[in-house]
């Protein structure tokens, strides 16, 4: 069987390679391969893309994160407001069509999306596709796919749309038989994320980075975040997730390891130990970035020594306030005092203080400027390197239940936009970020 796997465009204000791979798909190009089949990637968001060089030169900074190639677009109706201007994000569209051109026909083709007002990337990619390679079942999954159902139904053309989760996986394939006509090994299949193989890079002819997972789900509830919906905790036997950071070393000799992991530090006495003593035993150079942010509950003075030990870079740690209530309400993940010894024992261990990031969020409901600059004094007087982040209502979440959002379209979901506040803040929030940037220069001179 021949199968096309699909990760679009960006359309947004902005956007920024941080550590940006479709490891969904990689996953499954993996579990395809170990069922015969005959696997194509077109990653429109693929910064060394062979032809890109015509059009830019891609520079990354140390640890293999850098910019995307830009274009500017017509910008939706419904954004005219924000006077900002609207891009596209990845490989020109002349290219896109190229590489569609160039791969053997297939039988199947799976397209994944990212946020949710990244859709019209989504609806851009389908129907290129469809104009390219007519009569071939399109199946569409991922995050737009899994909270935007109904919009992504009527708005991108796919055939399908896969909305299933990491915790069974078995559906997907059941579909693409149906669809297609053709069997595949079932006890080839994982029954689960658990059994998962590594993710499949043979894609890329330049890789700087490799992203893998750990686990899948969270066992937090956060009022604000939606991971939950997209599978149970599941996380993988040390054992087998050491094998898989030792095998894609050795197969494709990156060096930077970017955990997805949403919950990277839980169950910490039997999980995420194992793994960087095991690690560490190696010898292996390598060295490990975690953009979801870690939750420094769990960070002991054992976890911040192997953190340490195994070359985990500029830690990032979830802190989003430091208001007491709104540390309880929004999911209870973490208190001040918490928090406050976690950054002990990392400096403790030889953490520069100033390498640390820490996640603070803004532009929340029903939330006073005021606690954003109270949380943002915290976190400097502690020495760490505030990160803000702008709140963006979820579907599905529970915050999107209690506030009972109402969004006509996902594109107002934009965290950039701060879809909960008039245009008048702006101003307001320009001086926040101008205030964060000042204190963050102070503490590392740059």
């Amino acid at each position: 069987m021949r199968i096309l796997l699909v990760n679009p465009w960006i359309y947004d204000f902005s956007a920024y390679d941080l550590w940006s791979k479709p490891l969904g798909l990689l996953y499954l190009a993996s579990i395809f391969r170990n069922l015969d089949c005959e696997i194509s990637l077109i990653d429109c968001l693929d910064r060394f893309h062979p032809t890109l060089a015509n059009f830019y030169s891609p520079k990354s900074n140390l640890w293999g994160c850098g910019k995307y190639y830009p274009q500017v677009v017509d910008k939706p109706v419904i954004l005219a407001p924000y006077p900002r201007r609207y891009k596209r994000f990845g490989l020109p569209g002349q290219i896109f069509c190229q590489e569609i051109e160039k791969i053997p026909p297939p039988d199947i083709i799976l397209v994944t999306s990212g946020m949710t007002y990244w859709y019209p990337g989504v609806i851009e990619t389908v129907n290129i596709i469809k104009q390219k390679i007519p009569k071939i079942p399109i199946i569409l999954g991922g995050t737009y796919a899994t909270l935007c159902t109904e919009h992504a139904k009527k708005y991108t053309k796919a055939d399908f749309i896969f909305s299933g989760s990491a915790g069974e996986i078995k559906p997907l394939f059941f579909l693409i038989e149906k669809l297609t006509g053709k069997k595949f090994a079932s006890e080839k299949i994982p029954d689960s994320f658990l059994e998962f193989p590594p993710p499949d890079y043979n894609f890329y002819q330049h890789l700087e980075y490799i992203v893998l997972r750990t686990s899948v789900g969270c066992p937090f509830q956060c009022s604000y975040c939606a991971v939950s919906q997209f599978s149970p905790f599941l996380q993988k036997k040390a054992e087998n997730v050491v094998q898989e950071i030792i095998f894609l070393h050795e197969k494709y000799q990156v060096k930077n390891f970017v955990f997805y992991d949403d919950a990277l530090l839980v169950n910490s006495q039997e999980h995420i130990p194992k793994i960087l003593k095991e690690i560490k035993e190696t010898k292996l150079k390598l060295f490990f970035h975690t953009p979801n942010g870690l939750h420094p509950r769990f960070i002991s003075e054992e976890t911040a020594q192997l953190l340490y030990q195994t070359n985990f870079v500029q830690p990032r740690l979830s802190l989003e306030t430091t208001n007491p209530e709104r540390q309880k309400k929004t999911g209870n993940k973490i208190t001040n005092e918490e928090f406050i010894q976690a950054i002990k024992n990392l400096n403790r261990v030889g953490y520069q203080t100033k390498n640390i990031g820490v996640y603070l969020m803004y532009a929340c409901p029903e939330e006073n400027l005021n606690e954003v600059y109270e949380s943002v004094n915290f976190v400097h007087q502690l020495g760490a390197k505030v990160l803000l982040v702008e709140y963006s209502p979820i579907p599905g979440t529970k915050d999107w239940v209690t506030y009972n959002f109402n969004f006509p379209d996902p594109l107002l979901q934009n965290n950039s936009i701060f879809p909960l506040y008039p245009l008048e803040y702006w101003q307001e929030f320009q001086k926040l970020k101008d205030y964060v940037r000042k204190l963050n220069q102070r503490l590392t001179g740059k």
